[in-house]
């Protein structure tokens, strides 16, 4: 049974010119910042497992001229790991670009080169796991700012739903509709950013009722309170406290 031959590698220009290379960026949290403070989407390149997906595997007038004026190139070299994250019992999303592990945390496939188009905050909107032309790039490149508008209108109905709920004192569904908006997996938008903020809020008015439950040795109170936060981080701190009551004593002391 004959093989089948590999696909051919690019062929790397006789004499490159420097102009036709795309400029690369770092991922680090000031090209961030600075892609948000001009709004310039981000075109992340993560290499493939190979010497064909070096320098010149992106090559070319139209791509640079996109690195130049319409988008933030970013290359990730090869990485094979693929280990889970450590734990966090935080809910709030965070940037995946400015990860330990971008191509993990993108679900990048092993050996394989993947292009992603995102905002520039990193969130991800278009995948391709061929080299796009850059006509191609271009028109996913002009997309973004209308799905990143889209994407902020979501989060903010249901920020809106949660701000309203805790107006109320509802604790369990402004927290709720919260959990739903990080369940996004999106950051930096303005309606994540405030939804950030709220939770912190809940949080903080979280401890400081379940101090007063504690003093009180009120465990029936503090299991309540335990089924409003689930999902949290402060649920465990909840669970913790049930577990180490007030002495009588401490408590007559009061």
């Amino acid at each position: 049974m004959g093989r089948v031959a590999p696909p051919s590698a690019p062929v790397q220009p006789a004499r490159p010119d420097p102009t036709k290379v795309p400029s690369w960026a770092q991922p680090t949290k000031q090209t961030l910042e600075n892609a948000a403070l001009e709004k310039r989407p981000i075109v992340l390149f993560f290499q493939g497992e190979g010497a064909e997906y070096g320098d010149f595997y992106v090559y070319g007038d139209d791509y640079a001229a996109l690195a130049r004026d319409n988008a933030v190139f970013m290359r990730i070299p090869y990485n094979e790991n693929r280990d889970k994250p450590p734990a966090s019992d935080s809910p709030i999303p965070v940037s995946k670009l400015l990860s330990d592990n971008p191509a993990r945390d993108y679900g990048v496939p092993v050996g394989k080169p993947l292009f992603v188009v995102a905002d520039w905050y990193g969130n991800s909107y278009f995948r391709s796991d061929r080299k796009p032309s850059a006509a191609e790039l271009k028109q996913m490149i002009e997309k973004v700012p209308a799905k990143v508008e889209d994407s902020n209108k979501k989060l903010a109905k249901t920020y809106e739903s949660a701000k309203a709920a805790w107006d109320k004192s509802d604790r369990t569904n402004a927290l709720k509709a919260l959990l739903k908006n990080f369940k996004e997996d999106v950051v930096g938008l303005e309606a994540q950013e405030n939804s950030i903020r709220l939770y912190h809020e809940i949080m903080d008015a979280t401890r400081n009722r379940m101090k007063e439950l504690h003093e009180k040795g009120d465990v029936e109170g503090l299991k309540g309170l335990a089924k409003e936060v689930k999902g949290t981080e402060v649920a465990k701190e909840v669970d913790a406290v049930i577990k180490a009551p007030v002495s009588r004593k401490t408590q007559e002391g009061k």
